[in-house]
């Protein structure tokens, strides 16, 4: 299994991998990612066979492709998105493996984010690829299943985000509580915190809850906001697994306000502990919560963006318990056997 990037919470991904192989893998890194933190959160108790490999990707991709060629086994590439020009190039250079390649991200130019020749070339090079003996590519979906399919990845099937359901409920809340909104994981732009301590100095009983590594514009978003401090409650470090759990199960719901159309495993996670979503109105984030019910959403966009946060914020805490019980009924859906199948299962 080859991974080149420590993502935070996509090394769950390789975790889970990892663990459902039926032999003792081989988990191939370069030194920064096995020096990582995150490393060591998600991977070091995992029984695997720890190979480094060049920091370089193209190297590294190629090294991969050699170990898999000498040790008659499947290549495993769960973080794929950057990988697939390299693995075009080494596999039309030797004897090629057996491969699986995830598509963490299919967002395409014209969607919300902004175009990058990466992001462009992806589509062709990726039908390119999975047109080669023994190769399988998959794309992730939503953990719910709602998209099937992805404009401009023709031909290239899913499978979906595995998370596994929490039959604990979240705690009961206490009726003179404050309302409490979470934001949780890597805290980036795109997750539009700014827009949502706009939106919240018009919601006065609603406190918001960031937890998880900030990155520099939402910390300095944070110190110009005019949001009371007493409704602010910051943790800004990397969250053990145990820790994001309980993070989430603690509050009244979970925002994902995110601006790129893709989707987001944050949604399932509450979903999984009966916990609702405050969404984007569009793209797949939006699908995903109004396709099951669990939660509201609102433009993230526009002049009046603010105001319809400020909106939707006050819809869900009058529907918080109509839409925890959606979240119940929705985690039924998850799991994680068609992300395990999809990826390791036998490829032709």
């Amino acid at each position: 299994m080859l991974e080149l990037d420590a993502l935070g919470h996509r090394l769950r991904y390789v975790r889970l991998l990892l663990t459902a192989s039926d032999r003792v893998p081989l988990l191939l890194v370069p030194p920064a990612v096995r020096a990582s933190p995150e490393f060591a959160e998600h991977l070091a108790d995992v029984p695997a066979e720890v190979v480094e490999v060049p920091d370089d990707r193209r190297a590294a991709v190629r090294a991969a492709v050699d170990t898999a060629v000498a040790a008659r086994a499947r290549l495993v590439v769960p973080d794929g998105d950057k990988n697939v020009a390299p693995l075009l190039l080494a596999l039309a250079r030797s004897r090629p493996p057996a491969v699986s390649v995830l598509l963490m991200r299919t967002v395409l130019p014209g969607g919300s984010e902004h175009t990058t020749p990466g992001m462009a070339l992806k589509p062709p090079l990726a039908w390119l690829l999975a047109r080669l003996p023994h190769v399988r590519v998959r794309f992730l979906t939503d953990a719910f299943g709602v998209v099937v399919r992805r404009r401009g990845f023709p031909g290239i099937q899913p499978v979906r985000d595995p998370v596994v359901p929490d039959d604990r409920d979240a705690p009961a809340r206490e009726p003179d509580a404050p309302f409490r909104l979470g934001v949780f994981g890597v805290i980036s732009a795109r997750k539009n915190v700014p827009l949502l301590l706009a939106a919240l100095e018009r919601v006065p009983d609603v406190h918001l809850v960031l937890a998880g590594r900030c990155d520099p514009d939402v910390t300095a978003a944070l110190a110009a906001s005019g949001l009371d401090p007493e409704r602010l409650h910051v943790d800004d470090r990397l969250l053990s697994e145990a820790e994001f759990d309980a993070a989430v199960a603690g509050v009244d719901a979970v925002a994902v306000l995110h601006d790129n159309d893709a989707p987001s495993g944050i949604v399932a996670e509450a979903a999984a502990r009966g916990v609702p979503v405050l969404g984007p109105a569009r793209g797949w984030a939006s699908s995903m919560v109004t396709g099951t019910g669990i939660g509201e959403v609102a433009e993230v966009t526009g002049p009046d963006a603010v105001t319809g946060v400020a909106d939707a914020v006050r819809r869900l805490v009058t529907t918080r318990e109509r839409r925890a019980a959606a979240a119940r009924r929705a985690r039924a859906r998850l799991g994680t056997e068609d992300f395990v199948r999809g990826l390791l299962g036998d490829v032709s």
